[in-house]
C-alpha cells in the first residue's frame, strides 16, 4: 500500500516521502495515528507545507544535539560493583537504566532508548556504550566498572558465627522434655 508520510518514521522515511507498507501496518498503525495519509493531490500540498515547518524543527534539533554532544565530549562514567572473589564477574550488571541514571544526575536527560548498549555489563574494567542523539550525531561514551569491597558500599559482610557458642549446645545434655518425649515415642511402638 503507498501512503504519504506526514511525520518521520525510523528506517522508514521523512514528512513528504512516499512509502510502499504492507495493508496491516497501514491500517493499525500509521493511519489511525495520522503518521501517514493517503496520497492525493491535497495531502500533498498539506504535506509539502508541514516539512517547511519540520525543516526548520529538525535544524533546532541538529543543533541542540550537537551542542549536548559537546558536552559529552570527555564525559567518562565511572561505576563501584561489588565482584566475586576469584574472577573479575559483578555480582549484578551495570544495565542501561543504570547510565541513564548517572547521565540524569549529571544533568544530562537521555531518554533510555537512546542509548546503545550491547548487552548488559558483567565485568569490572572498560566499556562503553553509544549515545544517539540525533539519526545523524552519535557519541561514544567511555564506562569504567571498578571493583569494590563489601563494606564500602555500605553493604555489611555477614558476621562470623562464635564457634565456642555451637560448642556448649553441643555439650549440654538433653531437657527433660527431649526425654519425656524420646520415651513416650518408644512406648507407641507397637512392635515390640
Amino acid at each position: 500500500m503507498r501512503l504519504l508520510l506526514k511525520q518521520p518514521v525510523e528506517a522508514l522515511g521523512e514528512p513528504g516521502d512516499e512509502v510502499n507498507v504492507r495493508p496491516g501496518y497501514a491500517r493499525n498503525y500509521l493511519l489511525p495515528r495520522r503518521i501517514a495519509v493517503p496520497i492525493t493531490e491535497e495531502n500533498r500540498r498539506e504535506v509539502a507545507e508541514a516539512r517547511k515547518v519540520w525543516a526548520v524543527e529538525r535544524i533546532k534539533e541538529r543543533e541542540a544535539a550537537e551542542a549536548l554532544a559537546r558536552s559529552l565530549e570527555g564525559h567518562t562514567l565511572r561505576f563501584e560493583r561489588r565482584v566475586k572473589t576469584d574472577s573479575n564477574e559483578l555480582y549484578g550488571s551495570v544495565s542501561v537504566q543504570d547510565i541513564a541514571r548517572q547521565l540524569a544526575e549529571g544533568g544530562f536527560e537521555i531518554a533510555r532508548n537512546r542509548i546503545i548498549l550491547g548487552g548488559p555489563i558483567k565485568v569490572a574494567g572498560q566499556a562503553s556504550a553509544v549515545v544517539r542523539l540525533h539519526s545523524e550525531i552519535e557519541v561514544d561514551l567511555p564506562i569504567e566498572v571498578s571493583p569494590v569491597a563489601a563494606g564500602s558500599l555500605g553493604v555489611e559482610p555477614l558476621p562470623d558465627i562464635p564457634t565456642e557458642v555451637s560448642a556448649k549446645r553441643a555439650a549440654e545434655p538433653e531437657s527433660d522434655d527431649d526425654e519425656a518425649a524420646a520415651s513416650s515415642e518408644e512406648a507407641d511402638d507397637p512392635e515390640d
